[in-house]
């Protein structure tokens, strides 16, 4: 039988001391697992992010070209011709009325 009482924590404490490269191994493998995880995180949200960021451009590009159509549209000679004559009351002048400017 034993006859003192044994100290757990000084044990503890011995026995840590003895295994010290066991101990630095299993803080490495602790560290590096919880590095795993951190970086698994930041790289899940900047993959969401610019999956977003891609949505954005594929709607901003779809948008760009809406606009240019629009603005072609809205250039073409036979529909300003005919807001000039429609609402503007214009009309082509006579080929004896027109007077050609030159700059010298």
């Amino acid at each position: 039988m034993i006859t003192g009482r044994i100290n757990l924590a000084r044990e503890i404490g011995q026995d840590l001391l003895r295994h010290k490269l066991q101990l630095l191994l299993a803080l490495a493998t602790l560290v590096s697992a919880l590095l795993v995880i951190v970086i698994t995180q930041n790289t899940r949200e900047l993959t969401s992010e610019y999956n977003e960021l891609m949505a954005e451009q594929d709607r901003l590009d779809i948008e760009w070209r809406h606009l240019l159509l629009e603005q072609n549209t809205l250039m073409e000679h036979s529909r300003i011709e005919a807001l000039a004559r429609d609402k503007l009351g214009m009309k082509r002048p006579a080929p004896a009325q027109e007077k050609l400017v030159t700059q010298r």
